[in-house]
């Protein structure tokens, strides 16, 4: 502001100095004037610094290996088997599946016919694991979300319920008087049980195997968002209704060709039981985990199945879910909040601890320990493992409760 530079007509550079404005030295004091300028109290705001994590199957080509690289065969074996036995039998996917769509045409013969309008019934989806294909076996319990064209209440969620509990024993004692016409065994109904809880209800079929059919009412965003409602757990639910949708509708878009990712979260999903970390992480978490894992950054073709897997305990190891890390984004979310920041950072410290851990044990060999399969003892990751003579300990950990950090105080002033 003090110097300024000028060109001439003729091309020549003339260089003036403005004298009439103050001069500031290094240590902020005017020229001549030794006034300290006023102090502020406040911090200036900085952004937050975000820190990308070493992704190993981005920069592999810069790090070549110094030793020749592993055999994972058997790790691909293994992995293959526990899809395998994880995934449902078809006699219990028609059941369950069939149940569904009966409770889902029945809703939407309502809508269509108008015999609905007295329930201000809107639309039905199916939503949850058996509709995106990442069901384990045993689960029989399959996800619908009626909507509503205003928001639902107890009466109206229980007048549904009944009404399509009604239908459908309609509709199977007329099958049975057919099935006896034709001389066919089946000579006994199976009893329907409906179960209501908050803004949801479920409905019990009550045969050879016992298929559930869980309804999750809510009605449109602008309605749901737009209203103030008293109760903060009906709110909870209606949004969450309406956020297993998206979840479904992107999930389908974005793996419809990709059968790794959907064996992937299976294989996650059974591995909660027995690694605690993992267990910090929601069933959708799990599922853009496995997505991101799969997908890799810069590439066309998505990684197998046994890549994927190793992939993913990379980057939690590498720290893709610690606070201040890039993480993963919710797409359908506004906003750019990564996912791990709704959770503690406790938590994500154990994931990362826990991730480090199984990249060690995939070094020795340790995959039946990893997954907990064909009869092997899990592997711990709350204390010292030995293994093949090698006894790894579990690392410190980096953040505390309050309740951790108050007893390790006493025990220091003791």
């Amino acid at each position: 502001d003090m110097w300024s530079a000028t060109i001439t007509p003729e091309g020549q550079h003339t260089v003036t100095q403005d004298l009439s404005k103050p001069r500031w030295r290094g240590r902020g004091r005017k020229w001549g004037n030794r006034k300290r300028r006023s102090q502020s109290t406040e911090l200036p705001q900085y952004p937050p610094i975000v820190r990308p994590i070493f992704d190993w199957s981005e920069v592999g080509e810069h790090f070549p290996q110094a030793s020749p690289s592993m055999d994972y065969t058997l790790l691909a074996q293994l992995l293959q088997k526990q899809v395998q036995e994880l995934s449902p039998s078809l006699e219990e996917q028609s059941i369950v599946q069939g149940f569904c769509t009966k409770v889902v045409t029945v809703i939407e013969n309502m809508i269509l016919t108008g015999e609905g309008e007295q329930l201000l019934l809107e639309e039905v989806r199916a939503v949850g694991s058996h509709k995106k294909g990442t069901a384990l076996t045993g689960c029989t319990v399959a996800d619908v979300v009626v909507m509503f064209s205003d928001l639902p209440t107890d009466d109206m969620i229980q007048a549904l319920a009944k009404k399509v509990v009604s239908v459908l024993e309609t509709a199977e004692r007329d099958q049975l008087l057919q099935d006896k016409k034709e001389d066919t065994k089946k000579s006994s109904t199976t009893k329907i049980e409906i179960r209501v809880s908050g803004k949801s209800f479920d409905l019990v079929n009550d045969g050879p195997i016992s298929a559930t059919v869980r309804a999750f009412c809510t009605s449109t965003g602008d309605i749901v968002f737009g209203r103030s409602l008293e109760s903060k757990s009906d709110f909870e639910s209606f949004s969450n209704a309406l956020r297993m949708i998206r979840h479904v509708r992107w999930f389908e878009e974005e793996t419809a060709h990709l059968k790794s990712v959907r064996s992937l979260v299976r294989i996650l999903k059974k591995m909660r039981g027995h690694v605690p970390g993992l267990s910090n992480l929601n069933v959708w978490y799990i599922e853009l985990l496995c997505h991101c894992a799969v997908l890799p950054l810069y590439g066309d073709e998505p990684l197998s199945l046994v890549d994927g897997f190793r992939r993913v305990f990379q980057l939690l190891s590498a720290g893709l879910l610690l606070p201040g890390s890039v993480g993963l984004p919710d797409p359908c979310e506004e906003g750019d909040d990564a996912i791990h920041e709704n959770m503690k950072p406790e938590q994500c410290d154990e994931l990362t601890s826990n991730a480090q851990m199984i990249m060690v044990l995939l070094q020795f060999g340790a995959y039946r320990e990893i997954l907990g399969c064909e009869g092997a003892v899990p592997a711990k990751f709350s204390e010292p493992y030995t293994f093949g003579g090698v006894t790894l300990n579990v690392a410190p950990p980096a953040y505390m409760t309050q309740l951790q950090t108050d007893s390790a105080a006493a025990m220091t002033t003791t």
